[in-house]
């Protein structure tokens, strides 16, 4: 669990980002002038089977047949040469880069991972179009390009709404009707993993409380999904009339349509037969009095590697996602102290009190797991209730 765990966590930071692509602009002036047959569109992108792409992608094309221009504005990559790549990845200060790539190049890449390419042409003029591209232009500037990613708030998304909102001068006008209103940022994600049980629960061991606030309709645009909803249903009010911002979403990439079969091995099946040799463990402790620390160890080693990554993904780094994580009520860092204490003989008056303090914490979990204010994963009760089993063990193990 705690190597499938790391390895969601590398992906899960990726999200939903490319890899930095050569720009179309190299060795160009970055000043282009539009004509009047140009066209501006949000390009939609369905999700991918890799966790960085699972949520999704947006980015800006803008065409001009007479220019012979079709570029790609692209705000969800990053640059691997960046020699404090990894140290930046891993503290939460990577930053993201606007990019801008050939139409056609950006396009292979959903080719080859089959993966749908929605476009939604807009409904503004001329003029417009050129304070657009114009602005497009000054943040794809090698002082301006780089941001600070945010997940939740400041991601390839919500840049294109934003600048789409901040650059043109009619006021732009979003109806939410369509929306299901009250839901979190969590639940904003759970659709994308229903296929990746596994993904569905490293995500959401990894996600503190911020990601259960209840999102405004404004703030569901950080997932491409509902900014294409938004865009689809927004427009623009003259003379008391009013005109649709954008298109329908025309398909120019059709990609595989998944499955909803049923998938085996998922994180309940195995946490279920953990529970259950938790169970058959303490009927054996019962009837014969044997000692089986070992599965002790095991729990107690698991659930303390856990509850350390979680505390330096609060702590140690910049994920504000990730803060205040109330899985640490399970996921104790101090169970790697007790797993070294739990066969020393003159610590034992201290194991006692540590079960007998950790159990209390378990039970009052189990109880109020409903009402806590953070939606922890149901998916692993039957783990804190065999945690709670042994703990119960341990402290009678000792008295």
């Amino acid at each position: 669990m705690v190597k499938t765990s790391a390895r969601i966590l590398l992906l899960f930071l990726f999200l939903i980002a490319l890899s930095l692509r050569g720009s179309a602009l190299n060795g160009k002036n970055s000043e282009i002038i539009l004509s009047d047959s140009a066209t501006v569109s949000l390009l939609t992108c369905s999700p991918g089977d890799e966790l960085y792409s699972i949520f999704g992608h947006s980015a800006i094309r803008v065409t001009d047949p007479l220019k012979n221009l079709d570029l790609v504005f692209n705000y969800g990559t990053f640059d691997f040469s960046d020699p404090n790549f990894y140290p930046n990845f891993v503290k939460g200060h990577l930053n993201y880069i606007l990019s801008v790539s050939y139409y056609k190049d950006f396009e292979q890449e959903y080719l080859y991972e089959r993966r749908w390419i929605y476009e939604q042409k807009l409904n503004i003029d001329n003029r417009e179009k050129q304070y657009l591209l114009d602005s497009l232009l000054i943040n794809y500037r090698p002082e301006n390009r780089y941001y600070p990613y945010d997940f939740f708030a400041d991601n390839c998304a919500t840049r294109i709404r934003n600048i789409f909102v901040e650059t043109i001068p009619r006021k732009i006008t979003f109806d939410y009707s369509t929306f299901e209103k009250g839901q979190s940022f969590r639940q904003l994600l759970m659709p994308y993993l229903t296929q990746k049980p596994w993904a569905k629960l490293g995500i959401n061991l990894l996600l503190g409380l911020p990601a259960d606030k209840m999102a405004s309709p404004w703030e569901y645009m950080y997932l491409p999904d509902p900014l294409l909803g938004a865009f689809q249903h927004a427009s623009f009010l003259s003379d008391s009339v009013k005109q649709p911002f954008a298109q329908q979403p025309k398909v120019l990439l059709k990609g595989k349509v998944f499955s909803d079969k049923f998938i085996w091995g998922s994180p309940l099946q195995l946490f279920f037969v953990v529970l259950m040799i938790a169970a058959f463990i303490s009927y054996q402790d019962v009837k014969r009095g044997v000692k089986n620390l070992w599965f002790d160890r095991t729990l107690l080693i698991l659930t303390g590697l856990l509850g350390i990554l979680f505390t330096f993904l609060w702590v140690g780094t910049a994920h504000r996602v990730m803060v205040w994580n109330f899985n640490l009520l399970w996921a104790n860092p101090l169970n790697l102290i007790a797993v070294f204490l739990l066969s020393v003989k003159r610590c034992e008056l201290w194991i006692n009190w540590y079960a007998k303090i950790n159990l209390a914490i378990l039970l009052v979990v189990l109880i109020a797991w409903p009402f806590l204010p953070q939606a922890l994963p149901w998916v692993i009760y039957p783990i804190v209730l065999a945690l709670t089993l042994r703990m119960f063990f341990i402290a009678n193990l000792h008295r």
